[in-house]
This record gives C-alpha cells, sequence and structure tokens, in this order.
C-alpha cells in the first residue's frame, strides 16, 4: 500500500463517525451499559484501525527509504554526477514492496551491464554466512542465461579474509531492521541479447538466487530488465608503433574504445592470431603477453586537470576483426569527455586538438 493511499483513507473517514468517537456527551455516563460498551469498541475500533494505517505507512516509508538511501549511495561511489555519465539509469524504487526484488540502477560498459538490486528477506544469520554457506547468482527466468552476483561493496575496499569480507557486508550492504541484502549483477550484454531473442521481447524476466548450503535456492523475482544504452568514445591511434627497448620487439596500438567503467586496447603483432589460439606456445607467448599489459596498464590517460588514469590489466584479450581486444574494467567512472591526452612513454598516441 502507498502511502498516498493511506493518506487518502485517513482522509476519507467519515467525520461524524469521528466526532461520534470523540465528541463529549453529558448524558453518556447515565447511559446504559450496553450503549457505554459500544461507544468504548468503537473509539478503540477507530483507534486501532488508524494506528494500524500508520504503522503500515511508518514502515513503507522506512524500505523506501533504505531503497534511496542504496541509490544515493552506489552513485556518490561510482562517481556517476562528478563524471558526467548520461548512460547511468536508476529506477523508480516502490514505496509498497516490502520484499521480493527492486532494481535499484544500472550502466552499459559495453561487454556488462552492471546491475545494482535490493533482495529481501535476508535474515541476518544467512547475510552472515556469505561467502562460505551463502551465495547469489541472477539469471533470466525460462532461460539458461545467468551469472555472478555478490553484495554491493564500495569501490576500492580492500579485504583479505572471510571474517573482514562478512564484516564488510554487513556494514556497507546490508540493513538488518528491513532484511535489505544490496546485490551487484555482472549481466553479459550479449548473452541478454541472446535470451532476448529466445523470447521473442525487448527484455527479460530477470532474477535473483539465493544459494544457501545444500538447500533449494531461494527465489527473488522474476522483474522485467532491459539492456541500457552504452555511453562510449574511439580514440585512432592511426596504427601507432610502440617498439619496446628490452624485448627488441614491436606492437602496433591501432585504437581504444573507452567507456566510463571500461576500455578496450586494440592492438596487432606479429602471429597475434596464432598466440589466440587453444594450444598455444605458452613460452613463445610469453613476451607478446608481456608487451600486451603493458600496452594496458602504463598507456597514461590524462585529463584537464593533470590527472592520470591507467586502466589496469585486461581481464580478456580475444582476437577478434584482425585485432587483439584487450577488456579492461574498473570500479568508479573517469569522464570520458575530459581527455586531453593519452601516452605510452614517450609516445603520444592522441592529444586534444
Amino acid at each position: 500500500m502507498k502511502r498516498e493511499e493511506l493518506s487518502s483513507i485517513i482522509s476519507n473517514i467519515d467525520e461524524r463517525l469521528v466526532a461520534e468517537a470523540y465528541q463529549y456527551n453529558p448524558g453518556f455516563c447515565s447511559d446504559s451499559p450496553e450503549r457505554i460498551v459500544h461507544m468504548k469498541k468503537r473509539i478503540i475500533t477507530f483507534a486501532l484501525a488508524a494506528a494500524l494505517m500508520l504503522a503500515l505507512s511508518i514502515t513503507a516509508y522506512a524500505i523506501w527509504s533504505v531503497h534511496t538511501a542504496r541509490q544515493q549511495e552506489i552513485k556518490a561511489d561510482l562517481k556517476i554526477e562528478e563524471s558526467n555519465v548520461n548512460s547511468y539509469t536508476e529506477y523508480d524504487v516502490p514505496d509498497e514492496q516490502a520484499s521480493g526484488l527492486v532494481l535499484l540502477s544500472s550502466v552499459n560498459d559495453g561487454q556488462e551491464q552492471r546491475v545494482y538490486v535490493n533482495i529481501s528477506p535476508v535474515t541476518k544469520e544467512e547475510a552472515e554466512c556469505f561467502p562460505t554457506d551463502v551465495g547469489f547468482v541472477w539469471n533470466v527466468a525460462g532461460t539458461e542465461v545467468g551469472g555472478f552476483a555478490a553484495p554491493q561493496l564500495p569501490v576500492g575496499l580492500s579485504l583479505s579474509g572471510e571474517e573482514e569480507i562478512r564484516k564488510a557486508v554487513l556494514e556497507n550492504a546490508y540493513d538488518e531492521e528491513s532484511q535489505i541484502m544490496t546485490l551487484q549483477c555482472y549481466i553479459d550484454v550479449k548473452s541478454v541479447e541472446r535470451a532476448m531473442s529466445e523470447l521473442g521481447t525487448d527484455s527479460v524476466p530477470l532474477q535473483i538466487q539465493m544459494l544457501i548450503g545444500e538447500n533449494e535456492p531461494r527465489t527473488f523475482g522474476p522483474v522485467p530488465f532491459s539492456l541500457t544504452e552504452e555511453q562510449s568514445r574511439y580514440f585512432d591511434f592511426g596504427h601507432a608503433v610502440y617498439h619496446d627497448d628490452e624485448l627488441d620487439k614491436d606492437i602496433e596500438i591501432i585504437g581504444l574504445e573507452l567507456t566510463p567503467f571500461s576500455a578496450v586496447w586494440k592492438v596487432n603483432y606479429e602471429g597475434a592470431e596464432n598466440f589466440h589460439t587453444p594450444g598455444v606456445d605458452q613460452a613463445a607467448y610469453e613476451p607478446w603477453s608481456i608487451l600486451e599489459d603493458k600496452v594496458c596498464i602504463e598507456t597514461k590517460i590524462i585529463f584537464s586537470d593533470g590527472s592520470e588514469f591507467s586502466t589496469g590489466g585486461a581481464l580478456t584479450t580475444p582476437y577478434e576483426n584482425g585485432t587483439v581486444n584487450q577488456f579492461c574494467g574498473w570500479g568508479s567512472a573517469i569522464n570520458i569527455d575530459d581527455v586531453q591526452r593519452i601516452v605510452l612513454g614517450d609516445l603520444v598516441l592522441w592529444a586534444a586538438e
């Protein structure tokens, strides 16, 4: 029940009933005992009804507040506003839903749709069992499409050991009073596109499953979910060549696809296609692997205020369409419209005009 509905119910109570319940009557004490009991019952009934509606309204508002507070925390942690991220989607949260699955926000980084959700109820005992005896997965109902989900923790938080993880989850991703757990789902974009094709729709029924030991999974949802637009920028390096003196090898750096949360470095070198097929000779590939890492990690993306950013090591390196496509991802957003220069050592790959 929405807060507006509760207010409407209260405001529409017949004023005659209120007046009758509370009006002072000098003759009331001389009425018959049955009349006195009847009036007392009416007063008590009205008071209980009002108290119940107020309690429901307060509970609904408290749950709604947890959802909206989580949205604001996530937005600030991801640096959405300061990085001018216009691809970030924030959903309207229901103020009458006491349990289940609630979409908070999402952003498309090109490879994955990062989706932030609340699920409830999750007891404190269950929350304390993550990650040893409790885990989370997302899936598209009615398909085999699914993947990993985890409690949403602050970007850059460094943890060591199960006890530290449990403490961080309870402090940052769990609300004990409402029994709400906040999760981040890493949803593969291509998998969802396949699922939409199978279902013949432009959205999918997204659900979360909580795995509890050997028990049957507990399911939250499903709710309709659609992929959001990707915000990206491409930097063409004009087939720049970087020479590594130590390895005495050249690597061609073709371009960079950049989103606020990810990068794809497009590179090529002698024998690249063969080195990215099953059964590759690891010894022969090693120097090229070092060069690939160097491009991702040591290249500096420089912004207008002079600050620098590294995309970090590649998470995947498939060979597609004639290039090695090194995909990198990170936590908080960067402003891709504020890039001024991209340099690797003394080689200037790109500079704003």
